[in-house]
């Protein structure tokens, strides 16, 4: 059997054919297109096209989608990046494209999902996901399904309030975590670092620096560099401890686009949450995703797995 998984981000689109031991078939990326109507559109043709090479019609599609959802509904609430997709029934839209039922979800649920399946927390009773990247996002995942709360919105560790008045969040508030320790936080104080007159190599890219340019400068033992992620990292052991406080999960997956930093950003992370966490002896380690790139989609195709009953022999 395979299931179609759809990984919607705000740069990049996905679309992979998944079989229910999660072998990840074929998959297919393109950028996401600068609207809503174009992205599903490109989203639909991509499926359509894999579909067509697989010869296999897909029993049922999982989509992840980057920013709040309204699971229950299958439809959107917003995006904070990207216009057009506020109240659009994606999961409605796909399924009457494909003929086949299709499930939606918050993407940081979905791959936190794929991680607990297939990943890092394969055989873990509970997990607590946190992707950092461009945003940063969540998942608490709970006996191999996602715990999405009353509102789709549980596991947004992103929004959790570590500075009072910090730095502006694109959900509109200050101070969230996300806009103090995701990628463009860290480029953002770099710059600001720079500004100040500190020397860095990374003088060199001033006004186009990137969370990617700091972490490698970080891992050249460049100063400013490590100071920026120390303090980014200092927040989001603080988010992971309080989490991690509250539900006491069996293990801490961390995934996205920054943790491919390796050691350089999981060293600090753990020595900070060592520091914040309650009984660091017994509460759940933390430990890097193993499904990388691919986790969005893997885990928007276990969304649709767990939907069909088909995830339960994964556990």
């Amino acid at each position: 059997m395979l299931v179609a998984g759809f990984d919607v981000g705000n740069s990049r689109l996905s679309v992979a054919l998944v079989a229910e031991d999660g072998e990840l078939v074929s998959v297919a990326r393109q950028e996401t297109p600068p609207d809503a109507s174009s992205a599903v559109e490109t989203l639909a043709t991509m499926a359509e096209e894999l579909i067509g090479a697989a010869g296999e019609q897909p029993a049922a599609a999982g989509i992840g989608f980057g920013g709040p959802v309204d699971a229950a509904a299958g439809r959107v609430r917003t995006s904070y990046l990207t216009p057009g997709w506020g109240g659009l029934a994606l999961g409605e839209v796909m399924a009457d494209r494909l003929g086949v039922p299709a499930y939606l979800a918050n993407d940081a649920d979905a791959g936190g999902l794929g991680e607990a399946l297939f990943g890092a927390g394969m055989g873990a009773e509970s997990v607590l996901y946190v992707n950092v990247g461009t945003g940063i996002g969540g998942a608490v995942i709970l006996n191999g399904r996602i715990h999405a709360g009353h509102s789709s919105m549980a596991g947004e560790i992103g929004h959790f309030l570590v500075v009072p008045d910090g730095p502006e969040c694109t959900c509109g508030h200050r101070g969230c975590l996300q806009s103090v320790s995701a990628g463009p936080a860290l480029a953002a104080a770099a710059e600001e670092r720079l500004a100040r007159g500190e020397v860095s190599t990374l003088g060199q890219r001033v006004g186009q620096l990137t969370g990617s340019d700091v972490g490698e400068a970080a891992a050249a033992r460049d100063a400013l560099a490590v100071g920026v992620v120390a303090d980014a990292t200092r927040f989001l052991a603080m988010a992971i401890a309080n989490a991690v406080n509250l539900i006491d999960p069996a293990v801490v997956v961390v995934g996205g686009g920054v943790t491919e930093m390796g050691e350089v950003l999981l060293a600090p992370l753990r020595r900070h949450y060592r520091g914040f966490v309650l009984d660091p002896e017994r509460q759940a380690a933390i430990v890097p995703a193993a499904l990388g790139y691919d986790a969005g989609v893997v885990g928007a195709a276990c969304v649709a797995l767990t939907e069909l009953g088909a995830a339960e022999s994964c556990l």
